[in-house]
């Protein structure tokens, strides 16, 4: 009787998982992306609602208005930096066209002084200036300026004549201005030359274009942020 030899059955080796990923290359771009425009929706969307916070609480006789900033100085005046109005990058927010009229209000610090307030060309305020002990506030919102060394003045800032806007009297002086193109500059001074100005100020503007603005800022925040979280949650939950 042949008999019969069973050989025994092997075990089948083990399945050896895959070390391709799910998380290809495309998904992670759309991840990235779907974050990045989520970002910039939400910027857009922060700037919208300050600005049209801006419009509907901080007008003041139709003006949006800043707080009072107190400055100082041991010099014959006080002098803001260059603004540069229309000029290229972000300089397009204070075109001429975009602004209304300006506003500029200073108060002495002793009651009654007589002050001397005056917009002009930077170019000129600087050709006045030379050699003058004078203050630059080279940040009005942080009260941050820069005293520059010199003489006393030499002729009374009420005697000049390339002002676009001036203002002289005793007590709190009112500017107001309808912005052009170029580079400026506000001075304040004693309206008798002197040394030593100690003022608060605060600025105003009438922005028309101010809640179109505020409006285009929230519908673009709106659309980016809505593009991202679907690319967002379209990686996450890809299969």
């Amino acid at each position: 009787m042949e008999r019969t030899h069973l050989e025994p059955t092997l075990p089948s080796p083990p399945k050896v998982a895959s070390g391709h990923s799910e998380w290809t290359g495309g998904r992670i771009a759309t991840l990235v992306i779907g974050v990045l425009l989520g970002l910039v929706g939400l910027s857009l969307l922060g700037g919208g609602g300050t600005a049209l916070w801006a419009d509907r609480t901080q007008r003041d006789g139709g003006y949006v208005t800043t707080d009072v900033h107190k400055f100082a100085t041991a010099g014959s005046a006080l002098a803001t930096e260059r603004t540069h109005l229309g000029g290229a990058g972000v300089g397009w927010l204070y075109a001429p066209s975009l602004l209304g009229k300006l506003r500029i209000r200073v108060t002495p610090a002793t009651p009654g002084a007589a002050l001397f307030v005056g917009i002009a060309r930077s170019r000129d305020v600087d050709r006045y200036l030379a050699g003058v002990n004078h203050t630059v506030i080279s940040e009005f919102w942080g009260e941050k300026v820069e005293p520059i060394d010199g003489g006393r003045l030499t002729s009374l800032p009420g005697a000049q004549h390339f002002w676009a806007a001036s203002s002289t009297g005793s007590g709190a002086r009112t500017v107001t201005w309808k912005p052009a193109g170029g580079s400026w500059s506000v001075v304040v001074m004693n309206a008798n030359g002197r040394p030593g100005v100690d003022i608060g100020a605060d600025l105003g503007a009438r922005l028309p274009a101010l809640p179109w603005i505020a409006l285009g800022f929230l519908v673009a925040g709106a659309v980016l942020m809505a593009g991202g979280v679907l690319l967002f949650v379209s990686a996450i939950w890809r299969r």
